[in-house]
């Protein structure tokens, strides 16, 4: 799995600076050379600027909104709950299908 880097953080003046270039007529390019900013970053805060963001501000979703739910995503682990309850003087119980095939799984192979 490829790591991330941590990259340098850039004040909000620097990204305002940059953006303020590339609207005044300079090259993406020729900005990013001259900054040491990477093409793409430059590329990606004139693109935020353009739809109205403020520069220092990254777009999107706010931290910590759904942070769980795309951890447990991105490490296959979702929180599996066991349901029951009682019909009549039947025991019902719910359990998750990925839980259940697994266990169906398990006992053909314990047949063989």
């Amino acid at each position: 799995m490829a790591r991330r880097k941590s990259g340098r953080r850039y004040t909000g003046e620097e990204k305002v600076e940059v953006i303020r270039r590339v609207q005044a007529g300079e090259t993406q390019a020729a900005v990013a050379k001259a900054t040491g900013i990477t093409a793409w970053t430059v590329g990606q805060w004139v693109r935020a600027a353009g739809n109205g963001a403020r520069p220092g501000r990254q777009p999107g979703r706010p931290r910590g909104v759904g942070s769980a739910r795309r951890r447990a995503a991105r490490t296959g682990r979702r929180r599996q709950e066991i349901a029951w309850a009682l019909d009549g003087d039947m025991l019902v119980v719910r359990i998750p299908l990925s839980r259940f095939v697994r266990q169906l799984a398990l006992k053909a192979l314990a047949g063989i």
